[in-house]
C-alpha cells in the first residue's frame, strides 16, 4: 500500500441541506489516504480514500461499482500518521460512483488505543499534518 498524502485545500465532500437531521453521534475529522477494502467474502476488493474518521466509522470516497448492501462486513487496511490501521467495519451508507460509509466493528485494545490516540491528535487545536 502507498503512503499517505497531506488533506490540503476544500473538503471535497458536499454537506447535507439544511432539512436533513444529523445522525452522527461522533465529531468526523477530515484525512486524505489511500484505503484497501476487502468484502470479508471476498467478493469485492476496491481502492479509495479515506477523506473523513471519527471513533465510531468513516468515509471512503472511491470510484469502484460498490456492489454491495448496507450492513455488508469488510476489512480496510489504511496508514495516517505512521500509524497502520487494519480494521473491520460495515458499509452504513453506499453512493454508487461516489463513496460508502463505514461504521467500525469492535477492534482489538491495540488498534482502539491507535485510534484514540489519532482522533486525540486531530482534534487538538494544534494539528500538524496528515503525513
Amino acid at each position: 500500500m502507498e503512503g499517505t498524502d497531506e488533506f490540503s485545500g476544500p473538503e471535497r465532500r458536499g454537506t447535507a441541506s439544511g432539512n436533513i437531521v444529523e445522525r452522527r453521534q461522533h465529531k468526523r475529522y477530515a484525512v486524505d489516504t489511500v484505503v484497501e477494502v476487502l468484502v470479508m467474502d471476498g467478493s469485492l476488493l476496491f481502492r479509495g480514500r479515506v477523506l473523513d474518521i471519527s471513533v465510531a466509522g468513516c468515509y471512503i470516497e472511491t470510484q469502484a461499482r460498490l456492489r454491495m448492501r448496507q450492513r455488508t462486513p469488510v476489512e480496510m487496511v489504511f496508514r495516517v500518521k505512521n500509524a497502520v490501521f487494519r480494521l473491520q467495519a460495515t458499509s452504513r451508507m453506499i453512493r454508487p460512483g461516489m463513496g460508502a460509509g463505514f461504521l467500525f466493528a469492535e477492534m482489538n485494545e491495540r488498534m482502539r488505543a491507535e485510534l484514540d490516540a489519532l482522533i486525540a491528535e486531530l482534534s487538538s487545536p494544534a494539528k500538524s499534518s496528515m503525513a
